[in-house]
């Protein structure tokens, strides 16, 4: 009766499993359409589940990287994780979401993501042979960093820096009013050793309302921005050089008007001493005439000529007298003009003073630009040192992790040996219980040609019972009839 019993379950165990089978049959497995986005050191889940749901507690679950080659990700199987024949570099970082199995959700999480993470994943399941794919696109992002490069005519040069992106960005230099501005020429890229980019690009900005001006670097693949700004002092701007030569355009006009004034008068004075000169030189002879005449007597003729010549002459001292109040009045009007060309050159003096001080800040401000560039030089010199440490660093975290792989080589080699002991193990159970059933169902049918010889035995007895009983019967029929 206990085989029985024992066979009765073994059936229904059978059945149970045939209608969970074409129940989840018509199930389907589901992908997100659309990549997975994200950025390096990320945790991420890649979605996979079953539609319409149903439970995945009981089924064989893989998850595999596809491209560049087949790595395997990640399997459950029995009911629990399982890491077997792990790809290395996955190691600790993935895992499914136990509690949701009953619900048909199979996705899959990644810790720590990588750049070599990026790709495209299957997830299968073995039970319903279904599968479905999953695009993961993985991206690296860095502040950009501005600084002030010089001075370029009257504008400074500035220079925005961002290393450490992937896939390649874009960068551009802005306004405060959001308009981009023309650069210096195309950016300079570079790629390190790790496949990450770094990109550099400068721009000449001329002073502003606000001087700020921002450096944005953008990449559209994963779709992230970086913004920088920087507000760049009055100071740093090379100051104008028009009041230098407008003050000396004016002091040279001042110059020459000075110097023709100062020929006018000097010519203005040679001829009012040679008229001095005709004047005495005429006075003389007059003198001189005068006395000849009243010591001679001389005629009345020559009398008149002489009054002739004389009137001539009271008329050429006449005009000049006249060219002497015009020269005056010429010297006078000199004199407003020179004193005007004084207060013209006390205001260039002011501004060749305003002149010297800007003279003085644009020197200081060359000192302050040769700072900046000696102080620039020294970052540059300890990122250099810095890189190198970085390198060697890396250079002995990847000895660290080839030793590390060797090491997860041996045990993966143990645990393959181990796997193949199970393995072994496990078929020599199914073997010895698929000969344990074989017994059972010839138990089970020598039980059931049993029970039915049995029950036929039973059967024969019962109708030989009935004979006997519709025999009784009739007898006692026949002797009531007697009597």
């Amino acid at each position: 009766m206990k085989t029985f019993q024992t066979s009765a379950a073994w059936c229904l165990g059978i059945l149970f499993i045939s209608v969970s089978l074409i129940t989840t049959g018509s199930s389907e497995v589901v992908g997100p359409a659309d990549p997975v986005v994200a950025l390096t050191g990320d945790d991420i889940i890649l979605p996979c589940s079953l539609k319409p749901s149903v439970s995945a507690e009981d089924m064989i679950v893989e998850w595999t990287r596809l491209n560049p080659k087949a790595e395997k990700v990640h399997l459950y199987l029995d009911s629990r994780d399982s890491f077997v024949d792990q790809f290395p570099s996955y190691r600790g970082r993935t895992s499914m979401f136990n509690e949701e199995l009953k619900n048909g959700n199979v996705s899959l999480k990644l810790t720590n993501v990588t750049l070599s993470d990026a790709g495209r994943y299957r997830c299968f399941i073995q039970t319903l042979k279904k599968e479905t794919t999953v695009q993961l696109l993985v991206g690296a992002v860095s502040q950009p960093v501005i600084s002030i490069d010089g001075t370029k005519g009257w504008g400074v040069v500035l220079k925005c820096e961002s290393g450490g992106w992937f896939p390649e960005p874009q960068m551009e230099w802005l306004d405060s009013s959001g308009t981009i501005l023309p650069a210096d020429g195309p950016p300079e890229r570079h790629r390190d050793s790790e496949g990450l980019y770094t990109v550099r690009r400068h721009v000449t900005v001329n002073r502003t309302g606000n001087n700020r001006f921002t450096c944005r670097v953008n990449q559209l693949e994963i779709n992230h921005l970086k913004e920088t700004e920087i507000h760049v002092p009055d100071e740093v701007f090379p100051k104008s050089q028009v009041g230098l030569i407008v003050g000396l355009l004016i002091a040279v006009a001042v110059v020459v008007l000075a110097a023709s004034a100062g020929v006018f008068m000097w010519r203005k004075h040679t001829e009012e001493k040679k008229c001095r000169k005709q004047l005495e030189k005429q006075k003389i002879q007059s003198t001189e005439l005068l006395e000849d005449v009243n010591k001679r007597k001389a005629p009345s003729s020559f009398v008149q000529n002489l009054t002739e010549q004389l009137m001539a002459a009271k008329k050429q001292i006449e005009m000049l007298s006249k060219d002497k109040d015009d020269v005056t009045r010429e010297k006078d009007g000199l004199q407003g003009q020179l004193n005007d060309v004084t207060r013209e050159k006390d205001g260039l003096q002011g501004l060749l003073n305003d002149v010297t001080r800007e003279k003085d800040d644009l020197q200081k401000q060359t000192g302050q630009l040769e700072k900046l560039k000696k102080d620039k030089e020294k970052l540059r010199n300890e990122k250099d040192e810095h890189i190198q440490n970085l390198t060697g660093e890396m250079e002995k975290l990847r000895n660290e992790k080839d030793e590390h792989i060797q090491n997860l080589t041996g045990e993966m080699e143990k645990l393959r040996n181990e796997k193949d002991k199970v393995i072994r193990e496990r078929d020599e159970h199914i073997q010895n219980l698929t000969g344990e059933m074989e017994k059972l169902r010839n138990e089970k049918d020598e039980h059931i040609q049993n029970l039915t010889g049995e029950m036929e035995k039973l059967r024969n007895e019962k109708d030989k019972v009935i004979r006997e009983r519709e025999s009784d019967g009739m007898e006692d029929m026949e002797m009531g009839g007697v009597f």
